[in-house]
């Protein structure tokens, strides 16, 4: 059917509605077509246009509203005395079925007030309940050939106060620091009921948190409600509440006090183990509270019906502890030797259940020491591929996040309570020690001019004990603390990171030689060990937050100056070291 077409029998319905609303009424009030004879069909077509004009477009408030005008006059809200009229028309745009209720209402009211009224409260009464029965079911202008999915009550029906709560049974506990080591796991209060009324509409979103299946008690939700006005108590209130269960309902006097248990996701482990992912911030089960009201004051401003989102996250605290042993001093050269590991100690609790913390420790010792091992290696190789090095020697003292720190984290309440949403709570003390390196690279650099050699190198018949030294200690010290929605939690955590840059430093020994030629450094030595470690978003998928360390050489270089007693003197730039990628190990 063309758009036209529609248009034709959208505009024939509202003809025939307005021509039976002349008829019906005309039945209800003979003196009107009486007294107006062949006037009448146009003071209905004139009611019916204010009624629009007021913004009416439900076939049966324009019906109730030119009701009225046989009891008031036409456009009696524009009349002096009927103030009370025009502001409740005012709000019609917003609450059309609301306005039209209430201008009823206000009518009888004012009919009983009145002295001498030429018409009864109960005549008023009479005429409008049989206007709701002939035209309730229609629907609106432009849509009479639809059917209208808003009801239409006819009696007053809402919610005087509706009072949401946590039942509070003891399970809520949160993992508390007390000075820097101090760690206590204490019961919580859960956040006080959250109240709608008149002055607070149900929010868009409430908080809740409860444990996954099989990982902790279960949150209970209690709603309790309580009506102004009920149409049929076997109807109103309605509470129901949907989620993965499916729907409950309750209806009548069940409604005013219920109560349930709260679903949360069961929650992926952490592939890598438990405690791997810091503050992981997992999804939670939406679901929703409807509490059912028709929405329907005789005066006043309605409560409505109340629909919000019940966001579960879930509960699961979850805390850790880091002890990781400073390095020994190790000789890599002569020779190759094995990197040893770190002493690591673990400890994994979720909700104060001990957990295996096996994985966590092998990703420090076999993960971060062993990749450790396999850089500094590396950096012995290319040591050894120094020209015209001699007796190579490497002793090496170095340890990336060794120290102290224990941190916990899991979902909280914010500062608005159930008024949610919830946030990612984070506590920790760190002791670490980013980095502590003190590497020592030598040797003895020069050489002898074999016979025949055409092109000898440029430090033949020299001799100099050199030594390449890195040191430097970066301190990864602070205390966590966010219980707040700001600063974010990138911010806060984004800060939980140290990187140093470790100079390069040189010492060059000339040794006596027969051929009197003297090596000796020309100017400072460039390059450096340079690094970060500590704790950044996770890079392997997903929320949450991961311990990382990276290291790397920058090109190490230095300009050396040959001097011979016959020749004079010659200077180069050594490079001793390339640009070397040593290290770049996460958690996980």
């Amino acid at each position: 059917m063309q758009a036209d077409d529609i248009a034709t029998l959208e505009a024939d319905a509202w003809r025939s509605f307005v021509v039976q609303l002349a008829d019906h009424l005309a039945g209800r009030w003979p003196a009107m077509p009486e007294r107006l004879a062949a006037r009448y069909p146009a003071f209905v077509d004139l009611a019916v246009q204010q009624a629009l004009d007021q913004g009416l477009a439900r076939a049966a408030g324009v019906a109730r509203y030119v009701n009225l005008c046989f009891v008031w006059g036409p456009a009696f809200h524009d009349k002096p005395g009927f103030e009370w009229a025009a502001a409740m028309l005012a709000s019609a745009g917003r609450h059309e079925w609301l306005a039209v209720h209430q201008l009823v209402q206000r009518s009888l009211q004012e009919l009983q007030r009145l002295p001498g009224a030429r018409i009864e409260p109960q005549a008023l009464a009479a005429a409008d309940g049989a206007v709701l029965e002939a035209f309730g079911p229609l629907g609106r202008q432009g849509r009479m050939c639809r059917i209208d999915p808003l009801p239409a009550p006819a009696l007053a029906c809402d919610l005087e106060a509706a009072d949401i709560r946590l039942i509070d049974e003891g399970w809520h506990q949160l993992y508390q620091l007390s000075g820097d080591t101090d760690w206590q796991r204490a019961a919580v209060a859960l956040p006080g009921a959250l109240r709608v009324d008149a002055s607070q509409a149900l929010p868009p979103l409430l908080a809740a948190l409860s444990h996954p299946v099989g990982q902790g008690p279960a949150a209970r939700m209690q709603v309790r409600v309580r009506p102004l006005l009920v149409c049929d108590g076997d109807v109103h209130p309605g509470l129901s509440f949907c989620g993965p269960h499916g729907q409950w309902a309750w209806a009548g006097h069940a409604a005013k006090a219920a109560s349930w248990p709260l679903a949360t996701r069961e929650q992926a482990p952490a592939a890598a183990g438990p405690g791997t992912a810091i503050a992981e911030e997992t999804s939670p089960e939406l679901q929703r509270l409807d509490i059912e009201t028709c929405g329907l004051r005789d005066q006043g401003e309605p409560l409505g019906a109340q629909r919000c989102t019940v966001a579960v996250w879930p509960a699961t605290q979850w805390w850790i502890e880091l002890q990781r042993a400073r390095p020994e001093a190790q000789a890599l050269l002569p020779g190759a030797r094995a990197w040893p590991r770190a002493t690591t100690r673990c400890r994994v609790e979720r909700d104060g259940l001990a957990q295996d913390a096996t994985a966590l420790r092998r990703q420090f010792e076999d993960g971060l020491d062993g990749a450790t091992g396999a850089g500094l290696q590396s950096l012995a190789d290319h040591w050894l591929r120094l020209p015209g090095l001699a007796a190579a020697s490497f002793n090496a003292q170095l340890g990336l996040l060794v120290g102290q720190a224990s941190l916990c984290w899991g979902w909280h309440f914010g500062p608005g309570g159930l008024n949610g949403p919830a946030l990612m709570r984070v506590l920790g003390h760190l002791a670490l020690d980013a980095c502590l390196a003190d590497l020592q690279l030598g040797g003895e650099l020069g050489g002898a001019v074999a016979p025949g050699d055409a092109d000898p190198h440029w430090l033949a018949d020299t001799r100099s004990r050199i030594t390449l030294r890195f040191a430097g200690q970066s301190p990864l010290q602070q205390t966590v603390r966010r219980e707040t929605p700001e600063p974010p939690l990138a911010a806060q955590l984004g800060g939980v990171v140290a990187r140093w840059r470790f100079a390069a430093e040189l010492s060059l020994e000339p040794l006596a030689s027969d051929t009197g030629r003297l090596l000796q450094q020309a100017g400072p030595v460039s390059g450096a060990l340079v690094g970060e470690a500590g704790l950044r978003p996770r890079t392997t998928g997903g929320s949450g937050w991961e311990w990382f360390a990276s290291l790397r050489i920058e090109p190490v270089a230095v300009p050396l100056t040959v001097t011979d007693p016959l020749l004079g003197s010659l200077s180069r730039s050594l490079p001793l070291l390339p640009a070397l990628s040593l290290l770049n190990w996460s958690l996980g």
